[in-house]
């Protein structure tokens, strides 16, 4: 240990002039380098915060594409089929591949959607926020029809400049729908079809009163005819 202490011992008093210039010449390449590495470590973290707000940038100038079943706003207990580019650019060439192909039914009416220009060829353009909606089907028939309640949809699409865009895949559960509580809506189609009844009501109800009417003006013309005729024969009877 007394040999230890004796190596580190520095004894400062006998440096020369020499030896305090080469220390001085040491420490100062020693900050040097200490600094130089500060500002390596900032410059990158600096890139880093750069390359990120760049990133940042470019993901929020993209545009993105989103598919989805919806709630109709017309017809009660309709579901909509759903496109829309929620980013803040033009999507191009927008393709949607559905698996299994979509079935409904109302495809019986003579418009499955899987033969339509939306699914078979595409979307040319869809500016930012643009939505596209088409009636897919009902779902109380949907229910007891036993088809597909649940469909993987991949949308490919470029952005505004043609550059390809890594494809989006989402899951369509339609099963969903049918174990969640909601509030009955009532929208425009529900008015019309009130106003048909109250229409279908009136007209029932102003039948049935005239013919009330005609009813009662022929009685009343039976009764005065009868009253008349027993007039008359009493008088008859008077007279003889």
């Amino acid at each position: 240990m007394r040999n230890a202490h004796r190596v580190l011992a520095v004894d400062l008093k006998a440096w020369t002039p020499e030896d305090w210039s080469a220390a001085a010449t040491v420490a100062t390449a020693l900050f040097t380098v200490v600094t130089v590495g500060i500002a390596l470590a900032a410059a990158l973290y600096a890139k880093q915060q750069v390359d990120l707000a760049r990133q940042l940038r470019e993901e929020q100038a993209q545009p993105f594409v989103v598919v989805d079943f919806a709630d109709n706003p017309v017809m009660r207990q309709g579901i909509d089929f759903v496109v829309e580019n929620m980013g803040q650019t033009l999507a191009r060439n927008v393709k949607i591949v559905v698996d299994p192909p979509f079935a409904s039914t109302l495809d019986d009416a003579g418009y499955p959607l899987k033969d339509t220009a939306l699914i078979t060829q595409g979307i040319p353009s869809l500016p930012p926020r643009k939505r596209i909606a088409a009636l897919f089907d009902t779902a109380p028939q949907r229910h007891s029809a036993g088809l597909p309640m649940k469909y993987t949809a991949t949308v490919h699409f470029e952005d505004a400049r043609g550059k390809k865009q890594e494809p989006l895949t989402y899951v369509l559960d339609l099963s969903i729908r049918y174990s969640l509580l909601s509030a009955t809506e009532y929208g425009l189609s529900d008015a019309a079809e009130a106003l048909r009844n109250i229409s279908t009501t009136l007209k029932e109800t102003g039948r049935d009163m005239r013919g009330e009417f005609r009813r009662r003006r022929e009685t009343e013309q039976d009764t005065t005819a009868t009253d008349g005729g027993d007039s008359s024969n009493a008088g008859g009877t008077a007279t003889a």
